[in-house]
């Protein structure tokens, strides 16, 4: 029903999908004075006002126009009554076809379509010929905090940091996330993600999805980002371990030497002196089926490709990798590692390992990963070479140390701390885990301070130079050969008894250089981090923090540790006790 109304009786109603104010209130209200309302605005009728659910734009023009006292508030209007049911789908459907909406608008329309309307995301993407995925899209837009909703609208925050944010539904996290990493998509989904594990990782596909959930796993759905993410990362860490050490187990029965597991390669694995399997001949009843096997091939393949041919094709690899097997002398001193590879498949390296070598001590790990124990001693290591380098005359005893136990004792040098041949040594340690210390790499300042030696005239510079100056280009360059850093996946061997040795000598206090700060909390696990606050605070206060979230209880352990806390891989390369001659053995991992 189409009636005349004053324009004082209209209101913009609620359930008008356009929240964003309109660009061209200005225009439209030019020409509402120059021509009246050519189009009727489509009102439901509540309280004895017309709510305005379609028109949105020409009601803000003449409201424009009323406060500016152009028109009277007698003005009349034409308007459609229909019922207020009706309002959203109308509302949307009109806006569609006019001035493109902000995706914030649609966002709510959707949710209000599927909560007040019943709808489904098939049932919305039918009326209005969008797909049911890019509906879900948005419909999963609409879990945001109604804050986070209303800075998407004024354009505050993009809809990749927007998508983002819906990897989390709690809306105290996301406005707390969005606080913290602005209008960063990365960061956001960094921050949300630090306790979970995506479901493109190795872990998870070794495990599979089927076997996770069945252990009680949830996944969050990723609908912006091709994978999701693993909500229990513990359960799937058991599950991870507990399909190695099955593994193991196996292995260890069939009598090799050294066996191991991994859930990523070891930092050593491709050095390794590698060993193959024996050939042995066939068996006369083997050697009558690899004929008949080839016969009926060469039978098909006068046909073409069939899965007949493929299953024969398989059958005959499966019979002919029997030949090649490990002899029980090879096991005897060979070892296995097994290892998960970026996909998620088994990796299997074999190499030759010696009898009678010292194996490195398997480091036990306690709160802190594989990686984080790589970082710490790491962290020492640079404070190791900044010790030495200030120190010409231990710099000279380490070089002649290492070059007596090699060329005197025979000992390889990639089993020392200063692995002279030289070689720098990489140390991987992020600049935010040393940044507000006064840690400073070595190798820079060496540089630096020596960029003016000549390469054309080197050794003539160097026959002019101070022995001062001598003296501390060679304590910079035997430090930065120094390195006692426990590799990810690696044991304390004879290279970390030496450097531990070299960093007594240098009298080296990491504590007076670099103390944890709060990137380093925030990259630890919520479990590694309760069971620090529980070693060091108690189990009661262990137990007060175990219900918070992951990034509050970084925040709390940082704060309650002493200033003068150091994490227990960063406090010595190995234990001063125990004394090792091993070769450079490859470490066990369990």
């Amino acid at each position: 029903m189409t009636i005349t109304v004053k324009v004082s009786q209209l209101r913009l109603s609620p359930l008008n999908v356009r929240k964003v104010e309109p660009k061209g209130v200005e225009q439209m209200a030019t020409s509402i004075l120059a021509h009246g309302v050519v189009q009727s605005l489509t009102v439901y009728e509540e309280g004895g006002k017309y709510l305005v659910f379609a028109g949105g734009r020409r009601f803000r023009g003449l409201d424009l126009l009323r406060k500016r006292k152009a028109i009277p508030a007698t003005f009349p209007v034409p308007v459609t009554i229909r019922d207020k049911a009706e309002a959203v789908e109308l509302s949307l459907i009109e806006n569609e076809q006019r001035e493109d909406m902000h995706p914030a608008d649609r966002v709510r329309a959707f949710v209000s379509l599927r909560d007040e309307g019943g709808l489904g995301a098939e049932d919305i993407a039918a009326r209005f010929t969008y797909s049911a995925g890019y509906v879900a899209q948005l419909l999963r837009l609409g879990s945001l905090a109604p804050e986070i909703l209303d800075a998407f609208a004024a354009d505050q925050i993009g809809m990749d940091a927007a998508k983002a944010l819906t990897i989390c539904d709690d809306h105290a996290a996301q406005i707390a996330t969005y606080e913290r990493c602005g209008n960063n998509a990365n960061a956001i989904r960094r921050a949300l993600t630090a306790e979970k594990i995506g479901t493109d990782s190795a872990a998870f596909r070794f495990v599979g999805e089927e076997a996770y959930e069945a252990a009680g796993g949830t996944v969050t759905a990723d609908l912006f980002g091709k994978h999701g993410y693993a909500d229990h990362p513990e359960i799937l860490d058991e599950l991870v371990w507990g399909k190695l050490d099955a593994i193991k187990a196996e292995l260890k029965a069939e009598g090799w030497h050294v066996v191991e597991v991994a859930d990523e390669a070891p930092y050593d694995i491709y050095s390794r002196p590698s060993i193959r399997p024996t050939t042995r001949e066939a068996t006369e009843h083997e050697a009558e089926q690899l004929a008949a096997l080839d016969a009926r091939i060469e039978e098909l393949e006068q046909d073409g490709d069939s899965d007949e041919l493929a299953s024969l094709f398989d059958q005959r690899e499966e019979l002919a990798d029997s030949f090649h097997a490990f002899t029980d002398e090879q096991k005897a001193i060979g070892g296995v590692c097994v290892y998960l590879g970026y996909d998620g498949e088994l990796q299997t390296r074999h190499w030759r390992a010696k009898i009678g070598e010292v194996k490195a001590e398997p480091v036990e790990s306690g709160p802190y990963p594989a990686s984080m124990i790589e970082r710490l001693t790491g962290i020492r290591t640079l404070a190791l070479q900044q010790a030495v380098a200030a120190q010409p005359d231990l710099a000279l005893d380490i070089l002649l140390d290492t070059l007596t136990a090699q060329i005197i004792h025979g000992q390889q040098s990639y089993t020392m701390a200063a692995d002279i041949k030289p070689s720098r040594a990489f140390i991987q340690v992020e600049d935010e885990l040393v940044n507000n210390s006064s840690l400073d790499r070595v190798e820079p300042q060496l540089v630096e301070r020596f960029d003016d030696i000549p390469a054309t005239d080197r050794f003539a510079t160097i026959r002019a130079m101070e022995q001062a100056d001598k003296m501390q280009l060679l304590a910079g360059l035997v430090a930065i050969t120094l390195n006692g850093t426990i590799f990810n996946h690696g044991g304390i061997s004879a290279r970390q008894h030496s450097a531990e040795e070299y960093a007594q000598a240098a009298g080296l206090d990491l504590r007076t250089v670099w103390t944890p700060t709060q990137p380093f909390f925030d990259r630890l696990k919520k479990s590694s981090l309760l069971t620090i606050l529980g070693d060091e605070c108690g189990a009661e206060a262990a137990a007060n923090c175990a219900k918070m979230k992951k990034g509050e209880l970084a925040l709390a352990v940082n704060e309650r540790l002493p200033a003068s806390w150091l994490p227990e891989p960063a406090r010595s390369f190995a234990p001063a006790s125990k004394q090792t001659d091993d070769e450079g053995a490859m470490s066990e991992v369990a």
